[in-house]
């Protein structure tokens, strides 16, 4: 029987939040951001530890190379967003989405995410090793070559993803569907693979990477 799709939250975020300059708002020495909106900017947040965002909202906006472990997300929308290369790695995201956004390379290692939408992005390289997921969804994605090793995964939909390339080695896949999604190989190991919910095709694709002998 197939998982039931995740149920994501929404995140909570006032209809009317006042646009400001993030250079005007942003103190280094107390990173904490609440009830505005970004647009059409860029944000440089240097190396920085422990930034937080909550009931935010970017649109178009680019991130700078930058490193910023242990950022926390609450009830944040990114629309149209560049992350590409970034370090996020340890990050905390609750109740946030990621609409149409570029996050290649990008590092979000050891991270927790709990009701996270990902739809329309771009998250090829991308790593997300050791990292908690649950109520989690990627619809329509590119991950292809991302690392998802090692994670714990939990009411994770992947929804016609492309997956070529993705490495779910040390990931148990049971109950996750990928049955929409495209790839040529993967890495994941047999033990790994029990109960993840694939296609017809999907499961004879399985046979050959994994290099088992059907006998007739």
């Amino acid at each position: 029987m197939n998982q039931m799709p995740a149920k994501i939250m929404e995140p909570a975020i006032p209809k009317d939040l006042p646009e400001i300059n993030f250079a005007d708002c942003f103190d280094p020495d107390e990173p904490y951001i609440e009830h505005v909106l970004f647009k059409d900017t860029a944000i440089d947040l240097g190396d920085r530890r422990g930034v937080e965002f909550t009931e935010v909202r970017f649109q178009n906006v680019t991130f700078s190379e930058a490193t910023v472990p242990q950022l926390y997300l609450r009830d944040v929308i990114f629309e149209s967003c560049d992350f590409a290369n970034v370090q996020l790695d340890e990050v905390t995201m609750k109740r946030v989405r990621f609409m149409n956004c570029r996050l290649i390379g990008t590092s979000m290692t050891e991270g927790v995410f709990e009701d996270v939408l990902f739809r329309e992005c771009n998250l090829q390289m991308a790593a997300l090793g050791f990292s908690k997921q649950k109520n989690v969804r990627y619809e329509n994605c590119r991950l292809n070559e991302a690392d998802f090793y090692t994670c714990k995964l939990k009411k994770v939909d992947f929804s016609e993803c492309e997956l070529s390339g993705i490495n779910f080695t040390g990931t148990p896949l049971k109950a996750i569907d990928i049955s929409s999604c495209r790839f040529e190989r993967i890495s994941v190991t047999l033990e790994d693979l029990k109960g993840a919910i694939v296609s017809e095709e999907q499961a004879l694709d399985f046979v050959v990477m994994l290099g088992l002998v059907i006998k007739e």
